[in-house]
C-alpha cells in the first residue's frame, strides 16, 4: 500500500480539497503512476457540479494527467516501470457494444477507476473520467497509459489527455477536415484552440476564430487562424458569411452553450459539417431551423451536425500526436497560461481564472517544478 495525496470531492457540489489517500498495488491490466503534471479542465468543474460522469462519489479529481509508471500489474507489457506516460480517459475500452462491433471511435468508455484508490476513511475513490490525476499518484487501466517519447515535457504532453486531443480529434476524426477546407471555431479555450490546431494539421486553408476575449483572438492568430471575429462586437454568423461568401465547410462549437450549436450550423456552406465539442449543461437543448422560410426550401444546406466525445480517438492517434510533440510539428505550449503547484489555493485560483476566461489552461505541476523550469 502507498500513501499519497489527492484532490478529493465528497459529493456533488462539495469542496475540492487536497487530502491524504492510499493506493493498493495495481491488479492485472493496471498501472500505478506517479503524476508529474495535470491540466485543470472545465470537465473537472462539470463533474463537481453535475456528478462524477455517472461514477460514484467520493471522487478523486483530475483527468488530464501525465506522469511516470511506478508499478505495473500482471499482464501489462506495453509500458514498464520508469516509463513516462500520458493518461487518457478517452482510450477505447474494448468492452462496450461499439468496441465489440469493431467501431472503437464510437466507444462508450464503459469502465470505472480500478478499485485501488482510497480516501483516509478507507472508502473507495473513483477518479474523474476513470483517471483521478489531480494527485501525487493514481492507478488506472493500463490501456489508458500511453508511453511518451523521450524529451517531451509532461507539462505540455498532459494536455493531450483531454483538451488538446478532444479538439484535435474533433477536427481530424469527427469532422474529417480536408486540405483546402474553410473552418470556423467558436470559443477559444483549450479545446477550441486545439480544434484550430487540428484543422491546421489537416490542411485547412482558411480558419476563422471566434471569441469575445481579445487576448484569445490574438493567440488564435499566432496559432494559425487566418481571420478573427470578436463576437462581442459583431454577429458571428453574419461575419462568417461576409468573410467567406458561401459559408464554411466545417464549424466547431467549443463553448458548451446550446445556442452556439445553432450558430455553428448557420455558418455552414452547402454540405458543411458542424461539430459540437463543448460540454453542455445536463438540461440544455438545441433548436435548429428545419427549412428556409426566405427561399421556401427544405434542408437548404444539406448540413450535418455531429457530437463528439473526446475527439473519437484510438491508441494510434495519441501515439501520433505525441510523436508530433516530439518533433515539434505540434506545439501546445501556447495553450499553457499558468503552471501552478498542487495546493488548495492554486486549484481555487485555477478554477476562478478558468471561469473568468483569464487563462487557456492552468497546469498543476505535481512534482513541484516552477513555471520557469517548464518553459511555459
Amino acid at each position: 500500500m502507498r500513501d499519497a495525496r489527492g484532490v478529493v470531492v465528497g459529493g456533488r457540489g462539495a469542496p475540492a480539497r487536497i487530502e491524504p489517500i492510499t493506493l493498493d498495488e495495481p491488479g492485472p491490466g493496471e498501472v500505478l503512476v506517479r503524476i508529474v503534471a495535470n491540466g485543470v479542465c472545465h470537465s473537472d468543474l462539470w463533474a463537481i457540479q453535475n456528478g462524477n460522469w455517472g461514477s460514484p462519489f467520493p471522487m478523486l479529481l483530475g483527468h488530464e494527467g501525465a506522469g511516470v509508471v511506478e508499478t505495473v500489474g500482471p499482464d501489462v507489457t506495453h509500458v514498464a516501470q520508469g516509463d513516462a506516460v500520458l493518461l487518457v480517459w478517452a482510450m477505447p475500452c474494448g468492452t462496450c457494444a461499439a468496441c465489440v462491433r469493431g467501431r472503437p471511435r464510437r466507444c462508450a468508455h464503459a469502465w470505472d477507476q480500478p478499485p485501488r484508490v482510497h480516501a483516509a476513511d478507507g472508502s473507495r475513490l473513483t477518479g474523474t473520467l476513470s483517471i483521478g490525476s489531480l494527485a501525487t499518484h493514481t492507478v488506472v487501466h493500463a490501456a489508458q497509459a500511453v508511453r511518451v517519447p523521450d524529451g517531451v515535457d509532461l507539462v505540455e504532453a498532459c494536455l493531450l489527455g483531454c483538451g488538446a486531443s478532444t479538439g484535435i480529434g474533433a477536427a481530424v476524426n469527427t469532422a474529417g477536415v480536408a486540405p483546402g477546407d474553410t473552418v470556423a471555431v467558436i470559443g477559444l479555450g483549450g479545446i477550441g484552440l486545439s480544434a484550430l490546431l487540428g484543422a491546421k494539421l489537416a490542411g485547412a486553408t482558411r480558419i476563422v476564430a471566434i471569441d469575445r476575449v481579445t487576448s484569445k483572438l490574438d493567440i488564435a492568430l499566432a496559432l494559425g487562424a487566418t481571420d478573427v471575429i470578436d463576437a462581442g462586437v459583431d454577429d458571428p454568423v453574419t461575419a462568417v458569411h461576409s468573410l467567406t461568401d458561401t459559408g464554411v465547410d466545417v464549424a466547431f462549437e467549443a463553448t458548451g452553450n446550446a445556442p452556439v450549436v445553432a450558430q455553428a450550423v448557420a455558418m455552414l456552406g452547402r454540405g458543411g459539417t458542424a461539430v459540437a465539442i463543448g460540454v453542455p449543461a445536463p438540461d440544455s437543448s438545441v433548436t435548429l431551423p428545419w427549412g428556409d422560410a426566405m427561399t421556401g426550401a427544405a434542408y437548404p444546406n444539406k448540413a450535418t451536425l455531429k457530437i463528439t466525445a473526446g475527439g473519437d480517438p484510438v491508441a494510434a492517434d495519441f501515439e501520433g500526436w505525441l510523436a508530433a510533440l516530439a518533433d515539434r510539428r505540434l506545439d501546445l505550449r501556447p495553450l499553457i497560461s499558468v503552471v501552478a503547484p498542487l495546493t488548495d489555493d492554486a486549484l481555487a485560483t485555477a478554477f476562478r481564472a478558468m471561469l473568468a476566461g483569464e487563462v487557456i489552461r492552468t497546469v498543476i505541476a505535481v512534482d513541484g517544478r516552477s513555471e520557469e523550469d517548464h518553459g511555459a
